[in-house]
């Protein structure tokens, strides 16, 4: 792929942009002050094809051919899967001078959906692999157990007990996946069948100790590195490296309800959204290897060792990765810059740096699974395709699930409210006075609340500060004469929708009389 078809793709991705206005920008339709549409559903994208390695693309296309269902749920749950498969010992050192930024390829992937999407058949698929490498594992450790066990009083207790090395946990205790991770130092899987449970399970304890413990456990094991355990009862010990990747399924509105009333810690922002269409009826036909294949590149995987022998052998980005990397890294920044509006989507967005370097760690580990030793060197080729995979198919899962199932701002209904009574009166000027008169949820905000509105209505491009009449110091606001050619119709529609509201009561009140 060349340099500029990469970046062709990287426009093309480009996630919605928030205008921001300045007094000097012309104001006319087609200006770059272009207002977004507040009302504006954001839908998930298509898989990109020829992006993801062929291995991973050719089995998730066919799955999701025979099962009916939506090819992206199946080829995040296989990058997942493959994130899982590879040792924690495989790193990319990010930047060139820094070494204390090192990612592994762990990711955490949400399969958001109805119950018809078949998001734990997805799962389950993609799964096989890494449960047959578990059970293999498990059926080691009882054998090992069985020996130990078997060996007389003074030899066991001077024998070291048998470590229970995993590749994955399901619906585990945090006490549970704490005791398998003590000897799964290369990291492990949790597959969430019900994402609702996981969060229910963390907030067992409400708003105390516990659950900020839990919380605080899964936010480590996002990262990575040793972590300490000190109980009471057991005593302190030490978990070389607690590294769980996540792959779980959820429906939205019950995701919906656990974001609004769960602590915002970032907990949430490190998933990666996955919106998945609705299935349809799968097709009965022979299979090709493309099972067989996959099933192999897991095992592969599962069996990789870091480029060199050496401790510190990590792998590294080419000059012309970097370039990409640095590119990326200043475009994740600005995409950043939409916490006026969207805090949430914003700290999501914060994440991708981190993110693009552990898809790279992916797509190099999977395009050498074949080779004797795993190259050093991540090139541009890896890089662009990590990258195009990052903005065309998890950026716009990520805006459709933050605006359309969350909301694009935490209080975007009350905006709509606001932005419909700002087109029924085609006001020119607004302030706090209008907002009183707007509806009976309005008239209750204060005038700093009242600010904070116009000012996320500023940065969608609906308004701009405005100097304040002589003699008076009430902030102001200029609406965007093209509101009000763009969203026209809408206006027309909120202001008899209005009146109708009005004829209604006040022929209700004449009853009453």
């Amino acid at each position: 792929m060349s340099d500029n078809a990469f970046r062709d793709q990287l426009d093309a991705a480009e996630p919605v942009k928030l205008a921001v206005v300045s007094p000097s920008r012309d104001t006319s339709v087609g200006s770059d002050w272009v207002p977004v549409d507040l009302w504006a559903r954001y839908e998930a994208p298509a898989l990109p094809r020829h992006i993801v390695p062929t291995v991973i693309e050719r089995f998730a296309v066919a799955q999701a051919e025979s099962m009916g269902v939506d090819p992206g749920g199946l080829i995040m749950s296989a990058l997942a899967v493959c994130a899982a498969a590879i040792p924690d010992r495989i790193r990319v050192q990010v930047k060139r001078h820094d070494p204390s930024w090192r990612e592994s390829a762990r990711l955490w992937v949400a399969l958001i959906g109805p119950p018809s999407a078949k998001k734990t058949p997805m799962m389950t698929t993609a799964m096989r692999p890494l449960h047959r490498i578990d059970t293999q594992l498990f059926k080691e450790f009882m054998i090992k157990q069985e020996q130990y066990e078997a060996l007389p009083a003074a030899e066991r207790k001077a024998a070291p007990k048998p470590a229970q090395r995993r590749v994955r946990i399901s619906d585990a205790t945090i006490e549970a996946a704490q005791e398998v991770l003590r000897d799964s130092p290369d990291g492990v899987l949790s597959q969430q069948d019900e994402l609702s449970g996981w969060f229910g399970a963390m907030d067992k304890y409400a708003a105390g100790k516990g659950a900020m413990a839990d919380r605080s456990f899964w936010l480590q094991a996002y990262n990575g590195g040793s972590y300490a355990l000190n109980r009471v009862s057991r005593g302190a010990s030490l978990i070389p490296n607690l590294s769980i990747s996540i792959l779980g399924g959820i429906q939205p509105d019950p995701l919906r309800r656990i974001v609004s009333d769960a602590v915002d810690d970032g907990l949430i922002q490190r998933l990666l959204p996955v919106l998945l269409k609705p299935a349809v009826l799968g097709k009965d036909e022979p299979q090709d290897d493309s099972v067989r294949d996959y099933d192999s590149l897991v095992n592969r995987l599962w069996m990789m060792n870091p480029p060199g022998a050496a401790a510190d052998d990590v792998l590294r980005f080419s000059d012309e990765a970097q370039l990409i990397r640095r590119d990326l890294e200043a475009r994740h920044l600005e995409m950043a810059g939409t916490e006026v509006i969207s805090p949430k989507l914003a700290s999501h967005f914060g994440k991708y740096d981190g993110i693009f370097a552990r898809l790279c760690v992916l797509w190099h580990c999977v395009e050498y699974a074949d080779a004797p030793i795993l190259p050093a060197t991540i090139h541009s080729d890896t890089a662009e395709r990590a990258a195009a995979f990052l903005h065309g198919y998890i950026v716009p899962n990520a805006i459709a699930f933050y605006t359309s199932v969350l909301g694009l701002s935490d209080d975007h209904e009350t905006l709509i409210e606001l932005a419909s009574y700002i087109l029924a009166h085609r006001l020119e000027v607004v302030q706090h006075r209008d907002t009183q008169r707007a509806s009976a949820t309005l008239k209750a905000l204060t005038a700093e609340q009242s600010r904070k509105l116009f000012e996320k209505l500023e940065s969608f491009g609906w308004l701009e500060p405005a100097l304040p009449p002589p003699n008076s110091t009430t902030p102001r606001w200029q609406v965007n004469p093209a509101v009000h050619e763009l969203f026209a119709d809408r206006g027309r529609k909120e202001k008899e929708r209005r009146e109708k509201a009005r004829s209604a009561l006040v022929s209700v009140l004449g009853q009453a009389a």
